[in-house]
């Protein structure tokens, strides 16, 4: 009994000292209404720069665009300096709810989980975020996923919170 209270008490703990940490980055990168916060980990934000989206594709139910994220360490303590720029490109097919990541290290597509561990989604969703920025429409949000891991049906791994810093931007 104490060992499963104990467990308890530390995901609880984990869970809250995610949610705090999460709260020390700003939604907007200097203030610019254009550098979207998409995510964070470990002092490094992700900022989507909504100025560079291209909408590559469009054929419904296939969509691909483009989207240059702006790497910043130290966000959470108040850095705006970018470390990186990278232009992400993702895939979509409304169909099947799909969302693919380009990576070009091993040209090819990478299948964007929308529930699992940040490890197999990431830390960011620029994905996500690009859709919505594009679309005004949720890719993945707005409703549970099964998760192949756990068999449960979970929420994706961000929060409606990413939305609203797209709306707040307009």
């Amino acid at each position: 009994m104490k060992r499963i209270l104990s467990m308890a008490l530390f995901a609880v703990c984990f869970f809250a000292c995610s949610m705090a940490s999460a709260s020390g980055y700003p939604d907007y990168l200097g203030g610019d209404r254009n550098l979207l916060l998409s995510g964070g980990h470990m002092g490094i934000g992700w900022y989507v720069d909504k100025s560079s989206l291209v909408v590559q594709q469009y054929q419904p139910p296939v969509y691909r665009i483009a989207v240059n994220v702006l790497t910043v360490d130290d966000a959470d303590r108040g850095n705006t300096t970018p470390s990186s720029v990278k232009t992400e490109e993702f895939l979509y097919n409304w169909d099947t709810r799909r969302m693919y990541q380009w990576w070009g290290e091993k040209s090819a597509w990478n299948y964007v989980r929308p529930v699992g561990c940040l490890a197999e989604t990431g830390h960011h969703f620029a994905g996500e975020m690009a859709f919505y920025i594009a679309y005004h429409m949720k890719f993945y949000g707005g409703r549970k996923w099964r998760d192949p891991h756990t068999g449960k049906d979970e929420w994706p791994n961000f929060s409606d919170h990413l939305y609203a810093v797209v709306d707040g931007s307009e």
